[in-house]
């Protein structure tokens, strides 16, 4: 017996030295074969080409693979990035795990790694091709855990001159990630305009073979503080909540926003914004649907649905296009928001509609903004005691009682259309009212000086010599049957042009240009 088992112990001591010395002839050559087949099995399963540099194998104390440098570029693609660059892989497990009928890895450690998406034309083949295997049969394994921090997500445009958006993922974790059950996944990163951290928790998966991109993904996210100055013109910070889910390329998004101290630049009055929103999320190309909008602010609500689309090349950003309205506003909160005085001119109930264009430039928003449409005011009352008499005169001349003591001080159905662009807004069809007048006009607003040219025409109920009393009534008698008007009072050419902060108000006559 003895001797039997000194045998066999010599037989497994020379086998042992036989092992030591065939590996170390030839691993080099195992490993070389080795490398080379598994590139090309990742080629083969990936639809594109893989390299790395080299691969390592422990298996004490733990079992430990490594890969270097490993790239896989979009079905062989050398005219756009590689769709993955790994610095190193580190996939760690216990030899028992690895030895069950389901493959378990304990962790997978991702280390420099970089996504480029690559572009697709709108229309296109997809970019991930599916497949009609059963991949949670044939792969049966588990990651129990997945890190990859300080990764950077590329996502690279269709048109070749349109700069990259780039997404710095600081921390990304996903658990139990296999082919048949979701994965739970934790990512921090950070957003690049308006600058700020999202924090996402939520679920990934499971990974739809058929058609990769209706991959099911559901989360919730908080960003917070994000800096509105660095989106040109614009001030404040802005926080959000919500949740987004849906598949890979089509994306549901809900939310709010609050901005505490929200402003624009040609104004600087800070204001608390509130916004609920839905919205879409077009993964193939990355506009976004915006299904609803509803932001309040001060005692104003607007309402506003559209799009945020990719439109011009050789250009950072995305052109905005929206329909807004509102008939919940005050004409005070609008004014607040817009011009640099801190009494607005004018209060009242406030409706409009307008559709809203912000072009992709490098330019800031206010420089950018386009509008076109139409407003109305109700109750409306000057805040200017200055104005207000003006209004109040012009109300007493217009029904031919120049002295008396009780006047009404609102204009009625104050309307028009509006039209803005390179920070300048065009008014026409401006129509208001005083009892016993009523004012057209057509002219231009700079946004930023505040420069006005209104040219229009005022009627009244009276005649011209009833305006006034005296020997100037008699004076302007003569005069009735030139300003007479279509109702039988007087019909004037008018203008006020200066600024809104110094308006000068007078007649229009002679001007060769009011033919308004």
């Amino acid at each position: 017996m003895r001797k039997w088992i000194i045998a066999v112990a010599s037989l497994l001591l020379v086998a042992g030295i036989a092992a030591i010395l065939l590996i170390r002839v030839y691993t080099p050559r195992l490993k070389q074969a080795a490398l080379v087949n598994a590139q090309a099995y990742l080629a083969h399963r990936l639809e594109g080409s893989v390299t790395f540099s080299d691969f390592h194998v422990t298996l004490y104390p733990k079992v430990r693979i490594v890969v270097d440098d490993l790239v896989v570029r979009h079905k062989g693609r050398t005219d756009i990035p590689p769709l993955v660059e790994v610095k190193e892989v580190l996939l760690d497990g216990s030899l028992s795990s690895l030895l069950h009928r389901k493959l378990e890895i304990s962790s997978a450690t991702l280390v420099g790694l970089q996504i480029n998406t690559p572009p697709r034309v709108s229309g296109g083949p997809p970019l991930i091709h599916g497949t009609d295997q059963d991949l949670a049969a044939k792969y049966r394994f588990t990651i129990r855990e997945v890190h990859a921090d300080d990764a950077v997500l590329t996502v690279l445009r269709a048109k070749p001159d349109k700069p990259p958006n780039q997404w710095f993922i600081h921390h990304l974790t996903l658990n139990n990630f296999s082919f048949d059950q979701p994965a739970e996944f934790h990512a921090v990163l950070s957003n690049p305009k308006p600058r700020a951290e999202i924090d996402c928790k939520g679920t990934f998966g499971p990974w739809d073979a058929e058609n990769p991109r209706e991959t099911p993904v559901s989360a919730d996210y908080v960003f917070d503080k994000a800096d509105l100055g660095t989106l040109k013109g614009l001030r404040g910070t802005l926080s959000s909540t919500g949740k987004f889910a849906g598949p890979l390329d089509y994306l549901a998004v809900t939310g709010v926003t609050d901005t505490p101290d929200f402003a624009l630049r040609i104004s600087g009055h800070p204001m608390a914004l509130h916004t609920d929103f839905t919205a879409i999320v077009d993964g193939t190309n990355g506009n976004v649907i915006l299904k609803n909008v509803t932001a309040k602010f001060l005692h104003t609500t607007l309402v506003t649905h559209g799009e945020v689309v990719d439109e011009y090349p050789k250009v950072k950003g995305r052109t905005i296009a929206l329909d807004a309205f509102s008939d919940k506003a005050r004409i005070e909160d609008l004014l607040l928001l817009a011009v640099k005085s801190t009494e607005p001119i004018m209060t009242g109930a406030a409706r409009l509609k307008t559709k809203i264009l912000i072009p992709e430039e490098e330019l800031d928003v206010i420089q950018r903004l386009q509008l076109d449409g139409e407003f109305g005011i109700g109750e409306a009352h000057f805040t200017s005691s200055a104005v207000q008499d003006k209004v109040d005169a012009l109300s007493r001349r217009g029904q031919g009682k120049p002295k008396a003591p009780d006047i009404s001080d609102e204009l009625s159905n104050l309307t028009g259309s509006f039209k803005m662009a390179d920070e300048t807004i065009a008014f026409s069809n401006l129509n208001f009212g005083v009892e016993g007048a009523d004012i057209s006009l057509s002219g231009t607003y700079a946004m930023d000086g505040g420069q006005i040219d209104f040219r229009g025409k005022l009627r009244t109920q009276a005649k011209v010599s009833q305006m006034v009393t005296g020997w100037k009534s008699v004076v302007l008698k003569p005069f009735d049957g030139f300003f007479k008007g279509k109702n039988g009072g007087a019909e004037i050419p008018i203008k006020i042009t200066g600024t809104r902060d110094q308006p000068v108000y007078g007649t229009d006559f002679g001007d060769k240009d009011n033919k308004r």
